[in-house]
């Protein structure tokens, strides 16, 4: 008798309890996770930072806290979480009455691209487990992992002569606004430069004397495609050679900027979080080299455009006294056309090759020269 009594008791407990953590368990209960950085490098490391408070006195047993992670973002496991698959992110939580809980999860960015806190799951239950209840929570963090910085060592020779060609052409290349002084005309003197009022007052004619202070306007433009007939469905060695690509264009971008040099970006690819090519044009600023690195982490590598098309665009456009650095792993007699037009502009055009190994490869014949 006493056992069916006893029986009688537990299982009246067990109601009891399940319906008070049924109203309760997930009242009140305030729950935040975020980054605690905004934009870090290829490689570099970065927290989650978890924030869970109980803000009534009844306590919670458990609470599972459930969210999907990008397999990119490298978690350091511990104890009180469990990531499987690589992907899916879970911490056990026990709360008393009136607790906070902040939690830190380190890990590494593997990988360039732009990561965002999705919905988490929360999900709690009675103390016997007879029961689950959850409610959805959604994210508001992410996070930019800007292109891999490349040493001097991985910088290919035909980078690395582009740059020095725009550094001597900054310092080379005469202002048209600047005025330095007035001289007298010498044969091979522009007439578009002779000084009328000092010929009037002189007698003789005069040349206005220009600055010499002018900055390229520079323009990267990144190829998402391996090839001119392979659009999609790329091996990840050909993917790879494309993020070598836009290394490159976050390279040349910082170095521009470092150097007081407007620049630009364009790609046929598409952002993660828009529809339509990339394209950004020229300014020298840290707050347009963060747009260009955004951009550049966001930026997939598929085609939305075939490369050639991008260049007409450049060109309908009437672009004018531009520097375009092509990154491309090709070059073929369609670019080249387009390369042409382009200089007939009054742009220069230099191809930058991007494939495998890249230093110990050819430069392709395609040698974009200057415009005269």
């Amino acid at each position: 008798m006493g056992a069916f009594w006893f029986a009688i008791i537990v299982g009246l407990f067990a109601l009891v309890q399940m319906q008070f953590f049924f109203f309760l368990g997930l009242r009140k209960i305030y729950y935040r996770r975020y980054f605690n950085k905004t934009s870090v490098f290829e490689g570099d490391s970065a927290e989650m930072v978890e924030i869970l408070e109980n803000r009534k006195l009844a306590p919670v047993p458990w609470l599972r806290v459930e969210s999907s992670i990008s397999p990119y973002l490298c978690f350091k496991k511990s104890d009180d979480v469990d990531i499987r698959h690589d992907q899916f992110h879970k911490s056990i939580f026990y709360l008393r009455g009136y607790k906070r809980i902040r939690r830190r999860h380190s890990f590494t960015c593997t990988h360039r691209g732009f990561y965002k806190l999705s919905t988490t799951s929360l999900t709690t239950g009675d103390l016997f487990g007879m029961f689950n209840k959850f409610v959805r929570i959604p994210g508001d963090s992410y996070l930019y992992v800007y292109p891999k910085p490349l040493s001097h060592g991985e910088i290919s020779p035909e980078a690395l002569k582009w740059q020095g060609d725009i550094m001597m052409k900054r310092w080379i290349l005469p202002d048209p606004i600047l005025v330095n002084g007035i001289r007298e005309y010498l044969p091979g003197d522009s007439q578009k430069d002779i000084h009328w009022g000092a010929t009037a007052r002189t007698g003789q004619l005069q040349v206005k004397v220009r600055d010499h202070t002018v900055s390229p306007r520079l323009f990267l433009i990144v190829n998402t495609q391996i090839s001119e007939t392979l659009w999609s469905n790329m091996e990840p060695e050909e993917a790879e050679v494309i993020e070598t690509g836009i290394r490159y264009a976050a390279h040349l971008a910082s170095w521009a900027t470092s150097n007081g040099l407007e620049v630009g970006f364009a790609s046929n690819g598409r952002l993660v979080d828009s529809e339509g090519i990339v394209r950004l044009d020229p300014a020298c600023s840290q707050a347009n080299l963060e747009m260009l690195l955004q951009a550049m982490a966001k930026l997939e590598i598929v085609r939305e455009l075939n490369f050639h098309t991008l260049l007409d665009y450049m060109y309908r456009d009437a672009l004018t006294g531009m520097d375009f650095a092509i990154i491309s792993p090709y070059w073929s007699d369609t670019i080249e056309k387009r390369a042409n037009r382009l200089r007939s502009l009054g742009n220069s055009i230099t191809y930058i090759p991007v494939k495998p190994h890249l230093s110990k490869t050819e430069v392709s014949g395609y040698d974009a020269e200057p415009a005269v």
